[in-house]
């Protein structure tokens, strides 16, 4: 049975959302919140595109900027049809949204490459949309598009036929760069190689390279290695549709992992190439590449997973596969040990370099099933929201971010999710926005049900990530602490989450001054959770320090010897893996309490059983 919130504000159900979780487009009855919009059928718009054009042919270079684009023809219209905008039916607002992408994006261009741009853009309107919409103020706008021209120099209208792979490789080969795996360098491919090599096989692709969302494809767009070496995968695994049995196919080398003087053999070999991990085999990272770009090899989007436990980091593999006729999902089960089934793990993001939860993954992913059109009108909307505060600020200052404002901004999203609710920057913005000062205590609750309802049982992580930072701004410990033990409640069945909102409650505690009663709690978060890493060793730390700060180091020295014991010692193994374990890290602190008490003797039999 489901543990009932200990806060009362969560109790009132909130249908937004409903039936729209799975990136469906039926929309389900909900409660809106206040809107200054009007609900009316509006006029038609004029066609923002031509207009444009022309402005782009004399307008001066402009670096660009999400928060202050250009004064083109497109961000006019668009602007005005946000000021009175049906989001039933925002008619035009996508066009016009593209518009204003295209203006702020293509007059960050020196005129050569802009003018070349345009006409392509111009001809091939698809491409034009799969490549602004993906853009954005985390990309290098005119690196991306210089890294496009390539591709259309080289390879010509198939570009524009595989537009949403074109999109994916200038999006995420704007900053290239080489990538790690462990002891191993390996680096990315030349983007006109890899947009041949993928239009010379697109028959060969397990998933269609023109229907597949741009935001997925970046996870095909990030191959690294060679050409030579996609070949070669594709050639033996083009018909695996599991491309978790490849991480299972390399042979773990043991002896690398357990003795720290011992060189993995693949690395040992001096090449490290798909061919010669699979001769060689490698540790769990090895494998979790392995299995990642076979499968970027045979056209499905796959990522290397890293997660942590109380013993160790691990690596596993994320890959997608088909869920239904058009629906697609990420699969992060394939290398994920038993003991990391309730870790939350992080992927590099292809396009911004940044380390995110795979959940995130797991919510784009519903993007799949829903049309082109849907899509874009839903990032038009979450634009919408975005520039109504631009908007708003630009002709009030501070005096213009009121309630209202937060109201009509929501309102906008929930439109933009209730088209696609695989939307992660509309998910990001709202979140951003209700954890705001100005965002009522009735808005978070409304969009905590909301990410309850979508995330709460299929995508735990997700959740908690979003629910974070609106819980951290509620302004009351004690209502903060409440939110945090629903969370602990909610997600008792991950540990992992249930352990970090354990640890928010014992830093309400702190913030209220009730110290005692945070030592007991941090120690009480340790005991329940002993082995989920970092949380635990959190809460160790926190302890530590309120007992340090109030003279009683003794009792810090004993706090780490039972947390110490508690813990089990690994197996054997190289001492690059055993520095990362929960044991080796309490252990070391227990040494460092023991010297700082005076006991050396002591320390020093400590650490020697941690350098065996």
């Amino acid at each position: 049975m489901r543990r009932k919130p200990a806060c009362t504000c969560f109790l009132a159900l909130f249908p937004i959302l409903a039936g729209t979780a799975l990136g469906q487009s039926k929309a389900a009855p909900s409660t809106k919140p206040p809107s200054t919009s009007r609900e009316q059928p509006q006029h038609d718009a004029p066609e923002p595109l031509p207009p444009t054009w022309i402005w782009l042919e004399t307008a001066p270079i402009t670096p660009y900027s999400i928060l202050e684009p250009p004064p083109s023809p497109g961000q006019a219209a668009f602007d005005a049809l946000i000021m009175d905008i049906n989001v039933s039916k925002p008619d035009g607002l996508a066009r016009a949204d593209l518009a204003a992408r295209l203006g702020a994006q293509l007059a960050a261009l020196e005129p050569a490459p802009r003018k070349a741009i345009t006409a392509l853009f111009k001809a091939h309107e698809d491409l034009a949309a799969e490549v602004v919409f993906l853009l954005g103020d985390r990309d290098d706008i005119p690196a991306a598009y210089g890294v496009l021209q390539r591709l259309i120099d080289a390879h010509g209208e198939r570009v524009a036929e595989l537009a949403p792979l074109a999109a994916a490789i200038a999006a995420v080969y704007d900053r290239p760069g080489d990538r790690r795996i462990n002891e191993n360098t390996v680096s990315p491919i030349d983007p006109v190689e890899l947009f041949g090599y993928y239009a010379g096989n697109e028959r060969a692709m397990q998933i269609s390279l023109r229907e597949t969302p741009a935001p997925l494809l970046t996870y095909l767009a990030s191959a690294t290695g060679s050409v030579a070496e996609l070949d070669w995968a594709r050639q033996r695994y083009a018909r695996d549709k599991n491309i978790g049995n490849r991480y299972k196919e390399i042979s773990y080398d043991t002896r690398a992992f357990r003795e720290t003087d011992a060189q993995k053999r693949v690395t040992a070999s001096g090449a490290y190439t798909l061919e010669s991990i699979r001769q060689n085999g490698g540790v769990c990272a090895d494998q979790a590449y392995f299995a990642e770009t076979v499968g970027k090899a045979v056209g499905v989007p796959a990522c290397y997973v890293r997660g942590r436990s109380g013993d160790a980091s691990h690596a596993w593999v994320g890959f997608v596969e088909q869920s239904g006729r058009r629906a697609l999902r990420w699969n992060f089960s394939a290398g994920r040990y038993k003991e990391f089934e309730d870790t939350q793990g992080k992927v590099v993001d292809p396009q911004t370099g940044d380390s995110v939860p795979d959940a995130y993954l797991s919510i784009e992913a519903y993007s799949a099933s829903l049309t082109p059109e849907q899509r874009r009108e839903s990032i038009a909307l979450a634009d919408a929201a975005r520039r109504a505060a631009s908007l708003a600020w630009a002709r009030g200052g501070d005096g213009s971010v009121t309630p209202d404002l937060t109201a009509r901004q929501l309102n906008l999203l929930e439109a933009a999710l209730r088209r696609d609710a695989g939307n992660l920057d509309g998910w990001i913005l709202a979140r951003n926005i209700v954890a705001s000062p100005t965002a009522t205590l009735e808005q978070k609750e409304r969009w905590t049900q909301a990410v309850d309802r979508l995330a709460g049982n299929s995508s735990p992580d997700f959740a908690m990530e979003i629910l974070t930072p609106v819980f951290a701004a509620v302004a009351d410990p004690a209502a903060r602490a409440h939110l945090w033990d629903w969370a602990a409640g909610r997600f008792a069945s991950r540990p992992d989450l249930a352990a970090r909102a354990r640890l928010e409650q014992v830093r309400t505690l702190v913030e209220q001054g009730r110290k005692p009663e945070a030592v007991g709690a941090a120690k009480a978060v340790f005991d329940a959770f002993p082995e989920v890493g970092p949380p635990a060793i959190e809460s160790l730390d926190l302890a530590a320090r309120l007992l340090s700060d109030e003279g009683r180091g003794q009792e810090v020295v004993k706090l780490y010897e039972q947390a110490f014991r508690r813990l089990r010692q690994p197996q054997r193994m190289a001492k690059i893996f055993l520095v990362q374990t929960s044991w080796y890290q309490v252990g070391s602190r227990y040494a460092a309490a023991l010297e700082a008490s005076g006991d050396n003797r002591t320390a020093s039999d400590v650490r020697r059983r941690l350098d065996r």
